[in-house]
């Protein structure tokens, strides 16, 4: 891999785990472009408080060994061509507008540092996976475990809190099998002329499984207090419900810094980046269970499925 030869991954303003999706992606087009993968996530990025925080290294390790400093030399070229070493620590409000950003280009260039701070999903980036690569004959799927096991690693006191969980709480060690059900606030899904909640077709599921595998508990994640005391309802008898403390509420969606009177107005600070750490603590315990129902339209449900050789048997996504 060439040393001058870089790929910077910036946020996408989104939730933990879309911007996640992001960066694994684009550290695959760093791969089959020969260039070395940075992520840096600014001030476009919901959890950044400063220019000089990178939000991505609050809950995870760096992805490489160079950090954006270390890349911006004096006489390297940028490609989108917008981008210099004065703008680069900002966001860019034409992004949406995608000069410069198409797929093609972006893989093609010959500048120093290519940014990426547009979504391309996994499958289109494939579609330029050599022979001689790993990723080559891989599915999606595939290629999404070997990349999170590879490059996404949890901050030592993000872990601690993991292991903390599972050593307080001897239902979750000890008493196999678990289903782990994510269930969020947000599940009216529209698909051409019909409409329904999602959410009604996780009780039947959650039948199959606890009467199938004699399942002895379901650990619950979910942004809904309504949500958790429905669960409480049906489920909390002898115990079979767990879940964390983690606050049970909705993130606020980002909005975009130029429609705001000063950058900062959307942070939250400590409180915003303790509950993503609970997010991340949760989506980590979920991929620790023996069966799995999620949401298929959530990052959070996919990453759990990402996280683990799951069994076809052991794991349904609801559409």
């Amino acid at each position: 891999m060439q040393m001058n030869r870089y790929l910077l991954i910036k946020s996408l303003g989104k939730s933990i785990w879309a911007d996640v999706d992001h960066v694994v992606c684009q550290i695959l087009a760093a791969e089959l472009t020969d260039r070395i993968p940075v992520v840096y996530w600014g001030m476009e990025s919901l959890y950044s408080e400063s220019i000089a925080t990178n939000a991505f290294e609050l809950f995870f390790e760096p992805v490489s060994r160079f950090t954006i400093d270390d890349i911006i030399r004096p006489g390297y070229t940028f490609y989108p061509p917008t981008w210099n070493p004065e703008k680069i620590f900002a966001e860019d409000s034409d992004r949406f507008k995608m000069e410069y950003r198409d797929l093609k280009s972006l893989m093609k260039s010959d500048a120093n540092i290519v940014v990426s701070d547009v979504y391309y999903p996994l499958s289109s980036i494939l579609a330029w996976t050599k022979r001689s690569h790993w990723s080559f004959g891989k599915t999606p799927y595939q290629v999404y475990r070997y990349l999170f096991d590879k490059y996404i690693k949890p901050k030592p006191e993000i872990k601690r809190e993991i292991k903390k969980y599972i050593n307080t709480n001897p239902d979750f060690r000890d008493e196999r099998p678990i289903l782990g059900v994510h269930c969020t606030s947000n599940s009216i899904v529209y698909e051409v002329a019909q409409i329904y909640d999602l959410n009604e077709l996780y009780r039947p599921y959650i039948w199959q499984f606890v009467s199938r595998y004699n399942v002895r508990h379901i650990f619950l994640i979910t942004d809904s207090n309504k949500i958790l005391k429905q669960y409480k309802k049906l489920y909390g008898i002898n115990g079979m419900l767990l879940y964390t403390d983690s606050k049970k509420r909705p993130l606020e969606k980002r909005k975009p810094t130029y429609l705001l009177e000063y950058p900062n107005k959307r942070h939250k600070g400590v409180e915003l980046i303790k509950d993503t750490i609970e997010v991340i603590k949760d989506t980590y315990l979920a991929a620790q269970c023996d069966f799995f129902i999620g949401n298929g339209y959530s990052n959070l449900s996919n990453t759990v499925m990402r996280l683990k050789d799951w069994p076809e048997t052991n794991i349904k996504l609801l559409y």
